[in-house]
């Protein structure tokens, strides 16, 4: 039986409050800054691809790369419509070349959707999705929305959740479009999308979910419903007969919905508190349903709070603009350093791939010195040729030697920080920092790599992917115990 065998999610370190977007635009449109909280804002150096490659290397912790056979990356909102974004996050994580990379577009339905193809393949696969969704400014749409990324493992051993069964109907109904040269989604009536979009098809395909799981309605503990319409969870459990299910929580006030990853980030959430034996289904909707249904197995006691952990360590954030700014749809004063074009260079990049997108450096195995980037003469004393060996440097984390806060060089988010990094287990390299705090850095601090866009060419929108340094959220929780706080 194929099983779910780790998942994970990824969240911004940003919080925007709606309370600013009211107070930023309640003048001009009541539905500013509807509802109540905060939604995810994602850095301007993060995307889909970023979010969904954070949430892969996560899942990864819990399993073996090597033996990952295909990668389904779903979004709706994707960077590129050329080149393949899976393309970018396989090679981020170092999977094998014979893996399969694929995109999963279409809607808010793909990220689950793909996650039910990997069940029934019965072959190990990753399942990563993420969404960074583009509204209107002033929108209900923007308020509700959030950004993040969710990825699931799929394998044969580590029993987290046992796989019994899943259906997915189709249905012509369209509750939001978006044309290809628009950057804005178009909805429909809320109430229609609540009672034909989701009360219509969700029960349906829960039913149709448990005959072929083999599974009575009345013995599902848990129900995942990853949607955008609110309270609703309630009324589909009532109309599929799951009268001792409980509701998971939609996240709206901590996070946002967050689009093709909310059912597997809400999946992640309320893993939390389950024990095993324990009954889920997870369903989402658009153009049709997608159900699948779990239970819980042995290793659920040990599935780490990783969404919980996320929420707490969030950055709270008034500055509304940030926003727009961040998503391109404010124009703003460059300056003669933000002019700069940017330098596709498609050939180097290629050559260099192994380095720059996996952030793999070199060993001398005669010496075992490591150096980045990778040469075929080691730095230091002695003469060694063609002596190093592949030596991966995206998770072995890092502290800072030297920073530098920089108000005269172009940046999305100023000050520019960056610094030299000393390697955990050798090596040095001067990187950027990244998140919110970035200028908080000073030395001695440990960071962690993350994998985000170096930069954009405006002209063309073509994005460069490299790897930061950031601040160490797990080194700040090991010094609060220390200290006895």
């Amino acid at each position: 039986m194929t099983n779910l065998t780790a998942i994970a999610g990824s969240l911004p370190r940003l919080r925007l409050t709606r309370d600013s977007i009211a107070r930023a635009l309640g003048w001009l449109t009541p539905a500013a800054g509807a509802g109540n909280g905060v939604r995810t804002l994602a850095f301007w150096d993060e995307d889909s691809v970023t979010l969904a490659t954070a949430a892969s290397r996560r899942a990864l912790q819990y399993g073996r790369r090597e033996e990952v056979e295909a990668l389904y990356l779903a979004t709706a909102t994707p960077p590129f419509a050329e080149p393949q974004c899976a393309a970018l996050t396989h090679a981020a994580l170092r999977l094998p070349p014979a893996c399969r990379a694929e995109d999963m577009r279409g809607g808010a339905r793909a990220g689950l959707a793909a996650l039910h193809a990997a069940l029934e393949a019965g072959r190990p696969a990753l399942v990563a999705a993420a969404d960074i969704p583009v509204a209107k400014p002033g929108s209900v749409a923007e308020s509700r929305a959030g950004d993040g990324g969710a990825a699931a493992l799929v394998g044969q051993d580590r029993a987290l959740l046992r796989y019994l069964g899943g259906a997915s109907l189709m249905s012509p109904l369209i509750d939001t479009y978006r044309a290809a040269d628009t950057p804005f989604a178009q909805g429909w009536e809320e109430r229609w999308i609540r009672d034909e979009g989701v009360l219509g098809v969700a029960p349906e395909a829960i039913e149709s979910a448990l005959r072929t799981a083999g599974v009575a309605p009345e013995t599902v503990d848990h129900l995942i419903l990853g949607s955008p319409a609110p309270g609703v969870a309630a009324a589909v459990a009532r109309a599929a007969g799951l009268h001792q299910a409980k509701p998971a929580s939609d996240l709206a006030a901590v996070c946002g919905d967050t689009g093709v990853a909310h059912a597997l980030l809400m999946l992640a959430h309320a893993m939390e508190g389950m024990k095993s034996g324990d009954r889920v289904v997870v369903v989402q909707v658009g153009q049709g349903a997608t159900a699948l249904v779990f239970e819980a197995g042995q290793d659920i006691a040990a599935h780490p709070p990783t969404v919980s952990q996320q929420l707490a360590d969030g950055v709270q954030e008034d500055a509304y603009l940030k926003l727009p700014l961040f998503r391109g749809l404010l124009p703003w004063e460059q300056g003669l350093r933000g002019r700069t074009p940017v330098n596709e260079a498609l050939t180097t990049a290629f050559r260099h791939s192994e380095a720059l997108l996996g952030f793999v450096g070199g060993r001398c195995r005669e010496t075992g010195r490591v150096q980045f980037p990778p040469s075929r003469l080691t730095a230091g004393g002695g003469l060694h040729v063609d002596a190093q060996e592949p030596w991966p440097l995206a998770d072995r984390g890092g502290c800072v030697a030297t920073c530098t806060q920089d108000r005269l060089a172009f940046s999305r988010h100023p000050p520019s920080c960056y610094g030299l990094v000393d390697f955990n287990g050798g090596g040095r390299l001067m990187m950027d920092f990244t998140d919110p705090e970035a200028d908080g850095l000073a030395p001695g601090d440990a960071v962690r790599f993350v994998f985000r866009i170096k930069d954009i060419d405006e002209r063309t929108g073509f994005r460069r992917y490299f790897w930061k340094a950031a601040r160490d959220p797990s080194s700040d929780s090991q010094t609060t115990k220390e200290s006895g706080a």
